[in-house]
């Protein structure tokens, strides 16, 4: 693939991040005082990481050094979701379900910002 190849992937990837991430706000303003607390919850974790991948795009796409390199990053990643592992196979007797749901839904979402670095490299 040749960088203007990987440009355009890049910029492609970039505007279904945003359009996703203003999709959900505009939902979780429009709904705020309906649902369950969970749910909207999980949405603003699902928001945080689109926040940090349109940002590590946005630096990627200018060619800026002033981020933390995706395989830093990916490193990161994995660290988290290997102890978080460790720590519900640990401890899924002591937790409740919520907890255990939600713990669940954020190594889900580690999975996914795992494959979209994976893919971006």
């Amino acid at each position: 693939m040749d960088n203007y190849e990987k440009k355009n992937r890049q910029l492609e990837n970039l505007e279904n991040l945003v359009e996703n991430h203003t999709r959900t706000k505009r939902h979780l303003e429009q709904y705020s005082n309906i649902g369950d607390k969970g749910s909207k919850e999980n949405a603003r974790d699902i928001q945080k990481i689109r926040e940090k991948q349109i940002k590590l795009l946005e630096s990627k796409i200018k060619d800026e050094d002033k981020y933390i390199s995706p395989e830093e990053h990916l490193e990161n990643i994995k660290e988290k979701y290997i102890s978080t592992e460790n720590y519900i196979k640990n401890n899924r007797e002591s937790m409740n379900d919520e907890m255990l749901k939600n713990m669940q839904a954020k190594q889900k979402h580690r999975e996914e910002q795992i494959n979209f670095i994976e893919d971006e490299s």
